[in-house]
């Protein structure tokens, strides 16, 4: 192959990268190279330590291994791994036709994200480095059973604009419909949150449903009613869903006639849940967005995950499952600002016992890389009150 174009990492960024991390930054290397193009990375004597993708950012470079060789041959030897490993994972991921094929750095493909709805392959870049390479792309995915591979728009530092374009076969329709665990759900891979769903919260779901059998159940920042519609499937006795947009919680109600539930029965409100009171719930489920994108201190997030948690205790009637995808706190500092919000119940609130009786993270079609703790964001756990 080509010589690839050689930079140099600082002397503080050698041992990172030759421990396996994915990410060199801006301040970690000296020169630079076109965007998407191979470089590299030697150290001090010259010595390569690893090579990767260029781009503009923050992230110089993605680093893809030691050992250079070309990128359509990397990409087709990679996704093929990870499709093996989503074979190999059949059991845990259980019956479901929508999960995750490619998890970025955690199947060693950093800022690549692929996902799985049905018949369509969904793309989305978080690295711009990839762009040079989409056909590359394509051609390792082709022949995975698929008729369609849509690329997502909507990574403000790689293409920000809304919308998304056709890689491979037809446009996808407007709403795929999927199977998980038993139930049905709408992915909108053209409009909706992420590529469509929230995949790595499948597994919770699936616990929520466990949980509902003869509670009232209240699903905060809904989005488009998974928890929901698992719950009133699990046999809650009343579930009521809130989320700020209007077409999430239309997708709610559509998601509970797919699944021959009377949306009548249960409650929907389309309201800001920072702005608003419900009524106590036995179950609460509460899913945040990200609250925070400060990079500098995690006290924001912090301040943000506690005050929520203050704002929503009067509803929690016994149960909390309460998650937060918030890669800048690590489970100890959420965990202790959840606590700090709901030991504060403000007046006539009795204090309350708090005790975990459960807590998840990503589930296995989203790997972590052992090297990469940054990789880290999902945190999901029930507590139960007792005020006895």
């Amino acid at each position: 192959m080509t010589p690839l174009k050689r930079l140099a990492l600082t002397h503080d960024t050698v041992g990172t990268v030759a421990r396996g991390h994915p990410w060199v930054y801006r301040d970690g290397v000296i020169g630079s190279a076109a965007v998407g193009e191979p470089v590299e990375l030697l150290d001090g004597k010259g010595k390569r330590v690893a090579w990767g993708l260029f781009e503009p950012g923050p992230i110089a470079v993605r680093v893809l291994g030691r050992d250079p060789m070309p990128v359509d041959r990397l990409l087709e030897m990679r996704l093929s791994a990870a499709f093996s490993l989503r074979r190999q994972l059949a059991h845990d991921l259980g019956d479901t036709d929508a999960y995750r094929v490619c998890h970025g750095e955690g199947d060693r493909l950093p800022g690549l994200v692929v996902d799985r709805y049905g018949d369509t392959f969904v793309v989305r870049l978080y690295a711009r480095a990839w762009e040079r390479h989409l056909g590359a792309i394509v051609e390792a995915l082709r022949g995975q059973g698929v008729t369609c591979i849509w690329r997502r728009f909507g990574v403000g530092k790689v293409d920000d604009r809304e919308g998304g374009e056709v890689l491979l076969g037809p446009e996808p329709a407007d709403g795929i419909v999927v199977r998980e665990h038993g139930m049905k759900l709408l992915a909108r891979v053209k409009v909706g949150q992420k590529t469509g769903l929230f995949l790595d919260q499948r597994e919770h779901r699936l616990r929520v449903r466990g949980w509902a059998s003869g509670r009232s159940v209240t699903n905060l920042f809904s989005y488009n009613g998974g928890f929901s519609v698992a719950a009133a499937l699990g046999g809650a006795t009343r579930v009521t869903t809130v989320d700020i947009a209007p077409a999430a919680v239309d997708d709610a109600k559509a998601i509970f006639r797919l699944n021959g539930i009377d949306p009548s029965h249960h409650r929907f409100e389309v309201a800001d849940v920072f702005n608003w009171k419900g009524p106590a719930a036995d179950l609460v489920v509460c899913d945040p967005p990200s609250l925070t994108h400060d990079k500098e201190s995690d006290a924001p997030a912090r301040k943000a995950y506690r005050d929520l948690h203050r704002q929503i205790l009067p509803m929690v009637g016994g149960w909390l499952a309460t998650s937060s995808c918030t890669a800048r706190l690590p489970w100890d500092r959420w965990e202790e600002a959840v606590r700090d919000g709901l030991g504060h119940g403000g007046p006539g609130l009795p204090d309350a016992r708090w005790s975990r009786l459960y807590t998840g993270s990503e589930p296995a079609d989203h790997p972590i890389g052992l090297s990469h703790p940054e990789g880290r964001y999902l945190k999901f756990m029930l507590i139960t009150r007792d005020s006895g």
